[in-house]
């Protein structure tokens, strides 16, 4: 126990510093007791948000190739203090992320390794915290009631409850979209030095998802209006200007580690960035003209917009979501031109900023845009929701029961898709099955793995976290042709003779007459092929 002095502890007294602590805690015990309606409804949509995201986490979490892959990085950081510049490669494009999202995974693995559940807990807490914070700066932006629907939205939708319950690079996005959406906000209505945290945002978002870089979009709209308003009152532009330099210098500096890694494997990253923006495999055509790409992009934002609103809420309806996305634009529309009538203008014009640039950019992309792309706008999707159901819910009563029924529509499509249930494949089962690898190979055995499964993960990354956390891991890259024993994890098991695999690994193996084949209860087949 410490024990201080006497004579500081009459110090720290009569200073009024235990005075001040009491009444601090006096306050955050019983500020419940002048709490409104909306305070009480807004904490049970917290810890509504709270209990989906963390009940039976540990079982029911993703842990596939992509997962098994950060974990294994972050580990390498910490137990061998092998620093890492840059981040996981993206799918489409063949460009590395920044390496933000390993150093943020690298503290809660840490507390936790071998077991990988650290980062999972981290993400879930993020995605509560994201849910407060909608309704605490929503109802800045767009006033207490839509910005409580918009929370108890986001709290219960499966989307956004699925990627807060695993760990993966773009499931913090939608709060560091917050961040930026709402300090657009405040650098625009209150002091323009609030764009360094604007930028500072930016900086985190591109790190987690190349999609994110459509997030300028809307922030340059808003930047543009200010420089815009202060030149036509007569105001300087300089407190503008500078705040907005210092933001790029700031995404600028952390984008240092990729450059470097560009500088030492041939522009790798800038090449293939380039070829996305002007090669047209990505934004557009080569072949097509101008007018018919615009066209393009233009028809493109229908489906684009049904996409982010609604099939993220309540599903594949393309006739029912094109009623809802016109109603949508009507009343957010109308409510923008209602300049004197509506008190939370600037903060619905900030909102549009974001979700129009998200539609129009996304309506270029070329590809299939999955719902990790868009998680960035989650947010902004549920805080445009909720000021539609709300201005609906004040007009006459057939709109009264069109937001009800949407609500009711709503709830209906999400709660039975809730990703609580074990997983059918959990951490614990991936752990159990490495284990019976470790029993398999002596101390210093050269050994590697491989997967076959409709993940893709030929190189059994998952698997690979726990081996590599003992005392015998599989080989490196730079090892693997001098490896000794092969072992084939068939968890598909869509092959009858599985070194049949045109894989490489398996092609090149010298032996391929099976050592031993057995089966994990409830799990894959395993094949071992050996030189020894």
């Amino acid at each position: 126990m410490l024990i201080l002095p006497h004579n500081r502890l009459t110090s720290l007294a009569s200073s009024g510093f235990v005075r001040a602590w009491l009444s601090a805690v006096h306050r955050l015990v019983f500020c419940w007791r002048g709490w409104s309606s909306y305070h009480w409804t807004a904490a049970a949509i917290v810890l509504l948000a709270l209990v989906l995201r963390l009940w039976n986490l540990s079982d029911s979490a993703q842990f596939l190739g992509d997962q098994g892959r950060d974990a294994l990085v972050v580990s390498r950081i910490f137990r061998h203090a092998d620093p890492v510049f840059i981040g996981p490669v993206t799918s489409v494009g063949n460009m590395y992320l920044g390496p933000g999202y390993y150093y943020f995974m690298a503290p809660f693995l840490w507390l936790t390794w071998p077991n990988p559940v650290g980062p999972i807990y981290a993400v879930a807490l993020l995605g509560v915290l994201a849910v407060w914070l909608t309704y605490y700066w929503g109802k800045k932006l767009v006033g207490q009631p839509a910005a409580l629907v918009a929370a108890g939205l986001m709290s219960v939708s499966h989307v956004a409850l699925e990627f807060a319950r695993f760990s993966w690079n773009p499931n913090p996005a939608p709060l560091a979209s917050l961040v930026m959406l709402y300090f657009t906000y405040r650098a625009w209505r209150h002091h323009p030095k609030y764009w360094l945290v604007v930028a500072a945002a930016f900086s985190v978002l591109i790190q987690l998802h190349y999609m994110t870089l459509l997030s300028l979009g809307g922030a340059g709209l808003i930047w543009i209006a200010q420089l815009v308003g202060r030149y036509r009152s007569g105001r300087p532009l300089r407190p503008v200007v500078l705040p907005a330099l210092g933001g790029v210098a700031l995404v600028v500096l952390t984008m240092v580690p990729l450059a470097l890694f560009d500088l030492r494997h041939d522009f790798l990253n800038a090449r293939a960035f380039a070829n996305i923006l002007v090669g047209g495999e990505t934004l557009g055509s080569q072949s097509a003209g101008g007018l018919v790409e615009l066209w393009r992009v233009i028809r493109e934002t229908h489906g684009r917009s049904m996409h982010i609103l609604f099939e993220i809420t309540v599903g594949q309806i393309r006739t029912l979501n094109t009623l809802l996305v016109g109603v949508t634009l009507a009343v957010v529309g109308w409510l923008i031109a209602r300049r004197q009538h509506y008190r939370h203008q600037h903060g619905l014009l900030v909102l549009a900023a974001y979700l129009l640039t998200g539609i129009g950019g996304t309506a270029a992309y070329q590809h299939t845009i999955f719902n990790h792309y868009i998680a960035y706008l989650f947010p902004i999707t549920f805080l445009t929701l909720g000021v539609v159901l709300t201005k609906l819910w004040q007009w006459h009563l057939f709109a009264k029961a069109a937001a009800a029924g949407w609500l009711i529509f709503f709830l209906a499509f999400n709660v039975p898709r809730w990703p609580l249930q074990d997983a059918g494949w959990k951490i614990s089962d991936i752990e159990r099955t490495a284990r019976t690898i470790y029993e398999r190979v002596g101390p210093v055995e050269k050994y590697n793995l491989v997967l076959l499964s409709g993940t893709g993960d030929i190189d059994a990354q998952n698997y690979r976290y726990f081996l590599e956390a003992t005392d015998r891991p599989p080989v490196r890259d730079e090892q693997r042709g001098q490896v000794e024993t092969l072992f084939i994890i068939n968890e598909d098991r869509q092959l009858n003779r599985v070194v049949d695999s045109p894989i490489y690994e398996i092609v090149v193996f010298p032996d391929k007459a099976p050592a031993e084949v057995y089966n994990v209860p409830g799990g894959p087949q395993i094949t071992v092929l050996t030189t020894r």
